[in-house]
């Protein structure tokens, strides 16, 4: 006879896909560490957080605060990003290909090409989606 446990694990984990037990040991399936695509996230705190190669395709992170958030390699395309506060954040290799950045904070931000935010040169870049 099965207990409870047994029977909720089994209808629990059956359909669950195998994924490896160290989070180090990634399978080639996985291209990004986090996935956001997609979500709705205004407004939502994520001062100083580790976003390395999140997946945040056409995420709506108006008004977020991002300040300091480690964004390298993230793919942020076609996202929402309008009064986002991304001073300090790392966007080295990040995708902002067709990214909403209107009135976001970039001060020190560093840009996907690996420079500081200077306004007199990304400002004209961001408009034309070629950071």
């Amino acid at each position: 006879m099965k207990t409870a446990k047994t029977q909720l694990e089994a209808n629990c984990t059956s359909n669950l896909p195998k994924l490896p037990v160290n989070p180090l040991e990634k399978s080639e399936h996985h291209k990004y560490n986090s996935n956001f695509a997609n979500a709705i996230l205004k407004g939502v705190v994520f001062t100083g957080a580790n976003l390395k190669k999140a997946n945040l395709i056409r995420t709506n992170l108006s008004g977020a605060d991002l300040q300091g958030a480690d964004l390298q390699g993230a793919n942020l395309s076609e996202s929402k990003l309008c009064e986002a506060n991304l001073s300090g954040a790392n966007l080295t290799n990040a995708n902002l290909t067709g990214a909403d950045l209107r009135g976001a904070d970039l001060t020190g931000a560093i840009m996907p090409d690996g420079t500081v935010f200077n306004p007199n040169h990304h400002l004209s870049s961001l408009n034309k989606g070629e950071v």
